[in-house]
């Protein structure tokens, strides 16, 4: 079983980008004072639950930093407990159905930390994979649109809507709602914003799960 240590302090801290004196702020310093200090994952999200719920009972408005949990929790414990945690959590608490990466690894190349080689991938089948595995996160989720993305449709939004640089590099921030931080180059992608604002490795992850071309054609002829 994976445990968050120190984490009545960790949430008490209030560490981070979070403003201290923030309404935000404030619900960790509640928060951390009915918690023990070495949780596991399926107590953390109950208790997210039930504070939660305090909160709105008392008609507070959760929306601006409901979904930011995750990102909170991933800032003090380690990468494979804020894995397990933001799964369960986007489930539990935030209603969100999403599908598990598939179940295959078609590999992929660093050129250098968390900028990726996709010169032998479809662009617009990493965009729409990277933007369905992406979450929405605060205010984003009045935008949420829960319908996967296909190749079509990235390719459709990559034309109309990427910010091309001067540089020429195309740019994303938000995508319905969803943060898809993401720079394309000359068959590369840079994804060190998607993963800071997902999941650590998530990027690399779901870019694994995008086959290659060469093996894709390979496949169809057969």
């Amino acid at each position: 079983m994976l445990y968050m240590e120190d984490a009545k302090v960790a949430f008490a801290s209030a560490c981070g980008t979070i403003e201290r004196d923030s309404e935000e702020a404030m619900f960790y310093h509640r928060f951390a004072n009915m918690i023990p200090n070495r949780i596991d994952v399926e107590t953390l999200v109950l208790a997210f639950k039930i504070a939660l719920q305090d909160e709105e009972k008392k008609g507070k408005n959760t929306l601006s930093y409901i979904a930011i949990v995750p990102h909170y929790v991933r800032q003090c414990s380690s990468k494979e407990f804020a894995h397990e945690f933001r799964k369960k959590y986007n489930i539990e608490v935030l209603g969100l159905t999403q599908d598990e990466l598939p179940d295959v690894d078609y590999g992929y190349t660093e050129i250098e930390p968390d900028i990726i080689d996709i010169s032998m991938k479809d662009i617009n089948e990493v965009l729409a994979a990277l933007y369905n595995a992406s979450t929405p996160v605060a205010v984003g989720f009045m935008q949420y649109d829960p319908t996967p993305w296909s190749k079509e449709m990235a390719e459709f939004y990559f034309k109309k809507f990427g910010e091309v640089d001067p540089d020429g590099y195309v740019r994303f921030k938000w995508i319905m709602g969803r943060p898809v931080n993401l720079v394309f180059g000359p068959g590369t992608v840079n994804v060190s914003g998607y993963n800071n604002d997902n999941e650590w490795g998530l990027g690399q992850r779901v870019i694994a799960t995008v086959p290659n071309v060469e093996k894709k054609k390979m496949l169809e002829n057969k």
